[in-house]
């Protein structure tokens, strides 16, 4: 064989390695030199506890990795808001982001159960959301998204400019800022207008009587100081929606096994701390929007009755929009009511 047709035979060899080695996942364009950059683009400030916790999981991250990846963070939307936790992501905008699914049942309906308030018993979240994330995982890698973890987002609370929203009949012809669909359709039920903005502008919508209250949960509440513009808070005692962390799919994809497995493992040890930590944050916010001046009411036995039996109706029109996946969903969450 010719000099000339060995080096070619050699080089067609070795590009072929490469290939290989490329699409079976086994060369890897990062390294403690040249890291890996992740974009976590966080709405919330970074003193709230869904900030706090992102923050938590990527330093563990970085350390474990020993450098091989690294996170930059964007906080207050300043990369993308917070309704974007999956376009943005899927888009490539961030790599990283969070954000309650109440923002996205219209574009991503199968999510509809658990849009719903009291969809879930608040005591059993952990195991509720061991059980969905399976689907969870099947049903974000259509959008190109994986879910890495779920925050807990709490109580449900109606906060409110003027009085305590005690009943349904209590929401006749208020204004009120409502995250999603469903949420939106229930103040209707209740003679209520629904009205759409970011937490950002909250606040100056309250203050300038564009809306009345709203519905969120009180970390996001209280580190935008909702209370001083709406200090009547009504705990419904009830679930709010559930908040993934969700990851660019090609960049998990593109993560070596040993780092996907420090991923995991990670998160193994955040996602309970963030449970823990931010019932013991509720609980101090509680305290501090007491002597702040705003004022908080727990609704009683009969009045959580009274609105989960509104909110039961609309079960079988979620159910028919939710598609497949969405009936997965309900038939889990039916363990943990």
């Amino acid at each position: 064989m010719g000099k000339g047709i060995l080096n070619f035979v050699i080089v067609l060899f070795a590009c072929m390695i490469s290939v290989t080695l490329v699409f079976s996942g086994f060369v890897f364009a990062y390294s403690k030199e040249k890291p890996m950059i992740l974009k976590a683009a966080i709405d919330n400030p970074p003193s709230d506890i869904k900030a706090i916790t992102i923050k938590r999981m990527g330093d563990l991250i970085e350390e474990r990795t020993n450098g091989r990846i690294k996170f930059e963070y964007f906080y207050g939307g300043s990369l993308i808001k917070k309704p974007a936790f999956v376009d943005g992501v899927a888009k490539g905008i961030a790599d990283i982001s969070t954000g309650p699914v109440g923002f996205i049942t219209g574009k991503i309906p199968e999510l509809s159960p658990f849009e719903i308030f009291g969809a879930y018993n608040l005591s059993k979240y952990p195991e509720m959301t061991k059980a969905i994330w399976p689907t969870l995982i099947e049903l974000f890698a259509k959008e190109n998204v994986y879910p890495i973890m779920c925050q807990y987002t709490g109580n449900n609370i109606f906060c409110h400019r003027t009085k305590f929203l005690k009943t349904p009949g209590d929401w006749k012809g208020q204004k009120m800022r409502m995250a999603g669909r469903w949420q939106s359709k229930l103040a209707e039920m209740w003679g209520a207008s629904p009205l759409f903005t970011v937490p950002g502008e909250i606040y100056l919508s309250v203050q300038k009587g564009i809306i009345d209250g709203f519905l969120l949960i009180y970390d996001i509440a209280y580190g935008l100081k909702l209370y001083e513009v709406a200090p009547y808070i009504t705990d419904t005692v009830l679930s709010n929606t559930i908040e993934p962390v969700t990851m660019n799919l090609e960049k998990w994809k593109e993560l070596s096994e040993e780092d996907r497995e420090i991923f995991k493992a990670v998160v193994k040890e955040v996602e309970p701390w963030n449970h823990k930590e931010t019932l013991r944050i509720v609980e101090e916010i509680k305290k501090d929007i007491i002597v702040k001046g705003g004022k908080i009411y727990e609704l009683n036995k009969d009045e959580k009755t009274l609105y989960m039996k509104d909110v039961k109706t609309l079960k079988p029109e979620v159910e028919k929009v939710s598609g497949e996946i969405g009936k997965k969903f309900i038939k889990i969450l039916e363990d943990f009511d």
